[in-house]
């Protein structure tokens, strides 16, 4: 019965500790292998806890590490610790003046000490818990790969053509390899093997306890978007748009890939399961475990975005970063988009910037996903974050109480934004005079948008008659599920000329009809100086509402109506559809 007792006490430990285990991030990619695949799960939908602001630094590749509920992540020539769940300051190393480089690698965590290298040419290791000083190794160039850390020893590659094994204790080299080229992106390790791929277009597999070669492999081209990773025995490597399966302890060659597009950044990997970000903004998704590698999902997963860091597979979600502060998840089994947030710039580090990048992969960890993007800030969003305030519209057009002909094409959009939990735009629609009409979203911009039919090609052109007013409404939630309701009306007047048409131009080339003669120039009526009664009101600018002409006499004016206040109330005596 005692020895029972005992068994499942230590069961329970042992369990405790490896939960303990999994809730932390120690490296760069989750592991040696650099798979970017974690077990842990984040619960959707998510909204946004905190920020911390630390140094601007221009497409930032390292991406933040969490250890017993402290993260630690670099800001060019600074590296920071804070907590996991107020987001307060820790340390910073160094306190006051900057490295004498930039961090450009994910830091490493191991036995209570922070490791990361710099263009410094210099290999740190910092004090966890204070952030002070222990040792650091130099070497001959500079150091742009994270530091990988696997049985006590570190492995980390320079610009001096060299990968060094590093006792991670004592700073002692144990031996160094040396290649052609730089090492620049990144090593792996497993199976016995170090794998480092060197901007003179090769891939090394060497012995991990030697620093011996055994094989080489040669790739198109230098791999200076990717780096290998090891997953089942095999290593995956991704140049240009070709992506190659080779035998870890060969190097022989099993698959090869054309892929659809050059790859952006180091594919992630889920057994099996390869997921590859794509130039031309999607993710695509592979079945490795055949003789030849096999699409997984039927289409790809689009971005909407560059990718600018490799994936990561969460459970049975894939988390991706990219170009103008995208973060968006994945169904890993299908690539069904589940929620996509674009962050928008600091108004503290780029405080007259439009958009900032997310260039470092996101790190998904104890219930919480944490992005750092390039104006310097650490952003964690967690499920528990409660989101009580719908978005909000920040742009409407045409502006409210524009005065315009009622013909086509009239262009009707607004810009949504959420903070906390992001706009969810699969719910965005837009009702015209109480009708809802077919909108479409552009998520670059985050907009909704309507354009009334100018006909033809069997569709009817749509006119917006009777002259007079009419009301529009656009709705959406976020995906907490707070929705906003923005409403505003414009005036429509058949005397006004049509708005300007698009017209496509002509091929050049041989034509077989005769060209069109030049029609009869008509003299232009006079038009009232602006501002005058009876003037056309001119279109305003996207960002600014302009103010409703006055109401017809003798009827007063009406109450505005619900929703966000336009410029001014609307004339009265005429029917709203709400």
């Amino acid at each position: 019965m005692r020895f029972g007792f005992r068994a499942v006490l230590g069961g329970l430990l042992l369990f405790l500790a490896a939960a303990n285990v999994s809730a932390d991030m120690t490296m760069a990619r989750y592991d040696p292998t650099q798979s970017s695949s974690t077990s842990q799960q984040l619960a959707l939908p998510i909204a946004l806890k905190w920020q911390y602001v630390a140094n601007k630094f221009d497409n930032n590749p390292a991406s933040p590490i969490v250890v017993n509920g402290t993260v630690y992540f670099a800001c060019g020539d600074r590296v920071y610790a804070v907590d996991l769940e107020t987001g307060s300051l820790k340390w910073r190393y160094p306190r006051e003046q900057g490295l004498g480089g930039s961090v450009k690698g994910t830091p490493a965590y191991y036995k209570g000490a922070i490791y990361f290298g710099a263009t410094d040419e210099n290999l740190y290791c910092l004090d966890a818990e204070t952030g002070s000083f222990r040792w650091a190794y130099r070497v001959r160039g500079s150091i742009r790969c994270p530091p990988i850390i696997a049985e006590n020893m570190i492995y980390i590659g320079a610009d001096d053509e060299s990968l060094y094994a590093i006792e991670a204790e004592t700073g002692e080299r144990r031996w160094v390899f040396t290649a052609r080229d730089d090492i620049a992106i990144g090593v792996a390790v497993g199976s016995g093997m170090v794998v480092a791929a060197s901007m003179d277009g090769n891939v090394y597999g060497i012995a991990q306890s030697t620093g011996k070669l055994r094989w080489i492999f040669r790739l198109p081209v230098p791999p200076t978007d990717s780096s290998p990773v090891i997953t089942e025995s095999i290593v995956v490597i991704a140049v240009g748009n070709s992506m190659y399966g080779l035998s870890t302890r060969s190097g022989q060659q099993k698959w090869h890939v054309t892929l659809p597009a050059e790859v952006a950044a180091t594919p992630a990997a889920q057994g099996y399961d390869i997921y590859v970000p794509c130039k031309d903004k999607k993710i695509y998704a592979y079945l490795t475990n055949a003789r030849q590698p096999i699409f997984k999902w039927t289409q790809p997963a689009d971005l909407q975005a560059t990718p600018m860091s490799s994936p990561v597979v969460a459970g049975d979600t894939v988390w991706v970063t990219g170009a103008r502060g995208v973060v968006a998840a994945f169904a890993a089994q299908d690539g069904a988009l589940r929620w996509r947030y674009p962050i928008s710039p600091s108004t503290v580090t780029t405080p007259t910037a439009l958009y900032c990048d997310a260039a470092s992969s996101p790190t998904v960890v104890d219930r919480a996903l944490l992005v750092l993007t390039d104006d310097g800030v650490l952003h964690c969003f967690t499920a528990d974050t409660v989101d009580q305030l719908p978005p909000k519209v920040y742009t409407v057009n045409p502006p409210s109480g524009s005065l315009m002909s009622p013909a086509p094409p009239i262009k009707i959009s607004a810009v949504l934004y959420d903070i906390g939990s992001g706009v969810d735009f699969s719910t965005a629609t837009i009702t015209l005079d109480g009708q809802p009409v077919e909108s479409s979203v552009d998520l670059v911009t985050s907009t909704v948008s309507y354009t009334t039919p100018v006909g033809g090609a069997g569709k009817q052109a749509v006119y917006l008659k009777p002259d007079g007013l009419h009301y529009i409404a656009v709705s959406a939630k976020d995906y907490a599920g707070n929705t906003v309701v923005k409403e505003w009306y414009i005036i429509t007047d058949s005397s006004l000329p049509p708005p300007r048409r698009v017209v496509a131009t002509e091929e050049s080339g041989k034509q077989t009809k005769e060209p069109k003669t030049k029609p009869t120039e008509q003299p232009k009526p006079s038009t009232p100086p602006a501002g005058a009664e009876g003037a056309p009101q001119p279109e305003g600018q996207p960002d600014v509402e302009m103010p409703p002409p006055p109401p017809p006499p003798p009827a007063p004016p009406a109450p505005g109506f619900g929703g966000s206040p336009g410029p001014g109330p609307a004339p009265s005596g005429a029917p709203r559809p709400f």
